[in-house]
Formats: structure tokens, sequence, C-alpha cells
């Protein structure tokens, strides 16, 4: 039994960093793109998005980017919750059920919509000043 549950901790630990890998390697390209199209609208010479398609390509990219590290934290997200039930059944096995009000997986805001918030933010900063001109 002891040995399941470090394999268990073990997994759950790797989901953990994974969510944390995914999540800031996508909210950071997200801001960083956010605040490039913001600093370029800023400036007199208009070099970015100077061109009608340019708004689509980097519309796209984040589309694409924001969809599929939705989706990739969202896979986690469930090999979480699963590893958490099984850790919990365990736990009533040992009687230990007061543990299931410890998980941290109940929160109602999290990682998935903190991703959706940053891609239609950067999709406004491109659109905006594109739009406005």
């Amino acid at each position: 039994m002891n040995q399941i549950l470090q394999t268990l901790e073990t997994q759950l630990n790797q989901r953990l960093e994974k969510l944390w890998r995914v999540f800031t390697w996508c909210s950071s390209i997200l801001i960083t793109i956010t605040g490039g199209v913001i600093l370029a609208a800023r400036t007199k010479e208009k070099s970015l998005l100077r061109f009608p398609q340019d708004p689509i390509i980097i519309s796209s990219i984040i589309v694409i980017l924001t969809i599929y590290s939705w989706l990739w934290i969202r896979e986690n997200l469930k090999m979480e919750k699963n590893i958490r039930d099984l850790l919990d059944k365990m736990f009533e096995e040992l009687n230990y059920p007061q543990l299931k009000t410890l998980r941290p997986d109940k929160a109602r805001f999290g990682y998935k919509h903190v991703i959706l918030l940053l891609g239609l933010l950067a999709l406004a900063a491109t659109w905006v000043d594109y739009l406005i001109e």
C-alpha cells in the first residue's frame, strides 16, 4: 500500500509540475504578444501590423496557442483528478476521510480560465488598434 501511495504522489507531483509549466509557458507567450502589439501600436512607425494579413496571422497564432494550451491543461487536470480520486479512495480505506476537504482541484477558477482570458486579451490588443485606424 505504501508503494502505491508513493507512486501516486510521484504522478501527482509530475502532473502539477506539468500544469505549472504549460500555464507559465503559454501565459508568458500571450502576455508578450499582447505587450508587443500594444508597444507597436504606440510607435510612430507602425512597423508591426502594417499589412492587412498581419492581424490575421497573429490572431491565428494566438488562437492555436490558446486552444492547444487549454486542451493540454484540461488533460492534466483530468489526470490530476483521477489520481486524487484514487488517493481519496485509499485514504477512506485507511480511515482518513477528512483528507477529501483538502483537495485543491475543486477550485472554480484556475489555469484554464486564465489562459482563455489572456488569449482574448491578446486578440483584443491585436485587433483594437488595427480596427481603429
